[in-house]
This record gives structure tokens, C-alpha cells and sequence, in this order.
């Protein structure tokens, strides 16, 4: 069975670009992290804003990639979360919606992101 995974990201990332529109803002996010057992990984998200006038929400759209070192030049092993981003607390949660081979078992799980400790936790799926 597998365990869940724990990322310590590095903050502040590398590359974190905004373009607004009329209707809120997309921001772009990447950075490295090291996982529990002491493996680089890349981190990329996106996360939309959206707000119009009077109208505006207390969270964003996330979508983020991790991505492990490519086994032999390949397709690296990766999963993809997707969930919210808390725009006061900058804590995010979500679930796993998909993965490489390498890392199926997460497909389904949730996942958490505590700003403040800059800690990522990814829990597998039942």
C-alpha cells in the first residue's frame, strides 16, 4: 500500500507570473521540492482568480503538475492535483486526479498545502 507523500516546497518559487484579465487574474507558479525520502522533484501550477466588479470569490482554481526526474530520458513520473487555493491563507486542498504508472496508487487521494510551513502533502486513493 502506499504511504503519503510530503514535499517541502522551495518559497519563494522560482518562477510566479500574473496576468490579469477582465475577469480576475491566472497565476503561473514553479518551483523545486524536495520529497520525504530526499528526492528532487518540479513543481508547475496554474490558478485562477476570478473576479468581476463587485463580484469575487475567497478562492482559486488550482491545477499543478510534480514531476520526478525522467527514468532514462522518458516521460517522468508525475501526478497531477487539482482543488482550491485559499486567497487568505494561501493553503490549498484538493484531490489527485491523475498520474504516471509509477505513482496510480494516488489517483483519487487528496492532497494538502500548509503555506505557512510550505509543506505539501499528497495522501493515496482508497
Amino acid at each position: 500500500m502506499a504511504t503519503p507523500l510530503s514535499f517541502t516546497l522551495q518559497l519563494p518559487p522560482l518562477m510566479n507570473q500574473q496576468n490579469n484579465d477582465s475577469a480576475g487574474n491566472w497565476q503561473y507558479v514553479g518551483t523545486t521540492a524536495v520529497d520525504s525520502f530526499g528526492e528532487l522533484v518540479q513543481l508547475v501550477a496554474m490558478k485562477r482568480e476570478n473576479a468581476a466588479g463587485s463580484v469575487s470569490f475567497a478562492a482559486s482554481m488550482l491545477t499543478a503538475t510534480i514531476m520526478y526526474p525522467s527514468q532514462g530520458g522518458g516521460v517522468p513520473p508525475n501526478l497531477t492535483i487539482q482543488g482550491v487555493h485559499d486567497l487568505n491563507t494561501n493553503n490549498e486542498t484538493g484531490s489527485v486526479s491523475s498520474a504516471s504508472s509509477e505513482l496510480a496508487a494516488y489517483i483519487g487521494g487528496t492532497f494538502s498545502f500548509d503555506a505557512k510551513a510550505g509543506v505539501l502533502t499528497v495522501f493515496p486513493g482508497s
